[in-house]
């Protein structure tokens, strides 16, 4: 049976980069939580700078992704760079965790989408983000990177993983850990491997 991972994590931690790289060793796709047919809303997203319409936006996206995974997943195993995790953890530090839960009960999200088999949760601590954030030498998004910098959303990420009853890995890329890619690619792909094992027993 076909395999649905979600990696998730703080911008910069290095998620993409460890999904992409499993992905390949997968012979599969590690998928874009943002629609491509919804990248010319996103930027009209940007300029607003409203918390409401990013969070409308992200959870729109997450069901029609959803719908995309539930197709796909017939036939390959399917990884996706962000999905439903992000979307609640980012919000519920720009709206507040009442609001969110609220609107999560209300629709039912934990029912009526497709979640993963693991989640893969990715994060670094500050300086390297910062670090990495700043190599990047681009815009810095008010809906990502800036909430990164200057919230704590790892703890956001962890009370919402608490609404649901999903496996996950950790994988600590921090510089101060002096471990190469490769070094928290195979951790990961160990534990995932083994999490993914144990569930088919």
């Amino acid at each position: 049976m076909n395999k649905f991972i979600a990696f998730e994590g703080l911008d910069a931690c290095g998620k993409t980069t460890l999904s992409s790289r499993y992905a390949k060793e997968k012979n599969t796709v590690a998928y874009s939580a943002v629609m491509e047919e919804a990248h010319e809303l996103r930027k009209l997203i940007d300029t607003y700078e409203s918390r409401e319409s990013a969070f409308l936006f992200f959870l729109l996206n997450n069901v029609l992704k959803s719908h995309a995974i539930s197709t796909v997943i017939m036939n390959e195993d399917v990884l996706v760079d962000r999905y439903i995790f992000s979307t609640l953890a980012y919000q519920t530090v720009m709206l507040g965790e009442e609001v969110v839960k609220t609107i999560f009960d209300t629709l039912n999200f934990s029912q009526s989408i497709l979640l993963p088999d693991v989640i893969v949760f990715v994060k670094a601590d500050a300086q390297t983000i910062n670090d990495r954030i700043d190599a990047r030498d681009g815009c810095i998004q008010w809906y990502g990177d800036a909430i990164t910098q200057n919230n704590c959303v790892e703890t956001a990420y962890k009370k919402i993983f608490q609404w649901f009853n999903i496996p996950i890995v950790e994988v600590d890329t921090s510089q101060k850990r002096g471990r190469s890619i490769e070094d928290n690619y195979q951790q990961m792909k160990e534990q995932v491997e083994r999490v993914l094992a144990s569930g088919c027993n």
